[in-house]
């Protein structure tokens, strides 16, 4: 038989402890327990000393701030105005595609068709009008055109002759009498609506200074007046 032991000493050895618990613990699970908290002091080493790091660096850029110069404020209303991207008086150039080949207010002293002759070699059938603005007044060209013809032909005297294509239309205009040395274009020139082309004169057969005005329309000549009148506006339509 074994010997025996004390009672009181046995119990205790098997007394549970306050400070064990009451089941033996697992030595894997110790292990495991002691590796997890090795662990966690060396991250909050690590921890401790990247935040040691992080104050000393933004330490530094807080003096390197300082040291660079305060920017400085402005008031919105004390900046210049900016400028309206539109304005409200812009305004369109518009140019009329048919103008009278003189300014307002020139007299006709001859009209279009029958008429007795005023002079020696003048027509009877007159082809056109005569306006009597006074000598040197300035003769534009009533439209875009080409220029055709440039000098002396027997009554006429100095002359212009120029193509126009108006409303889809042939048009050729003529302007006589005109002064010596007033015409400044050339034949196969292109010109503009109210363009120069010379000026009032009595060349030729003439009892005085005047324009002689012509328009032919399909190669027919045609009474200027209405047609003018029909055809020049002074606003687009």
């Amino acid at each position: 038989m074994p010997p025996s032991f004390h009672r009181s000493r046995l119990r205790a050895v098997v007394r549970p402890s306050p400070f064990l618990p009451a089941r033996a613990i697992d030595p894997v699970h110790l292990r495991e327990q002691v590796l997890a908290i090795a662990v966690a002091v060396a991250a909050a080493s690590v921890l401790a000393g990247n935040g040691v790091a992080a104050i000393g660096s933004t330490l530094d850029e807080e003096q390197r701030t300082a040291a660079l110069p305060r920017p400085q404020s402005y008031s919105v209303s004390a900046a210049a105005p900016i400028a309206p991207a539109l304005r409200e008086d812009f305004t369109v150039t518009w140019t009329p595609p048919v103008v009278y080949p003189l300014g307002p207010g020139a007299e006709q002293t001859d009209g279009f068709g029958h008429r007795i002759a005023p002079c020696p070699g003048c027509s009877t059938d007159h082809k056109g009008v005569d306006w009597t603005p006074g000598e040197g007044t300035p003769v534009g060209s009533i439209a875009d055109g080409v220029v055709t013809a440039v000098g002396y032909d027997g009554t006429f005297g100095l002359r212009v002759e120029i193509e126009h294509v108006i409303d889809g239309q042939a048009v050729t205009t003529l302007s006589a009498h005109l002064q010596d040395g007033s015409v400044p274009v050339s034949v196969d020139q292109t010109v503009e609506v109210g363009q120069l082309i010379g000026a009032v004169g009595s060349t030729g057969q003439s009892t005085g200074p005047h324009l002689h005005f012509e328009i032919h329309v399909g190669g027919a000549p045609i009474n200027p007046v209405p047609w003018l009148a029909e055809n020049v506006r002074t606003e687009p339509r």
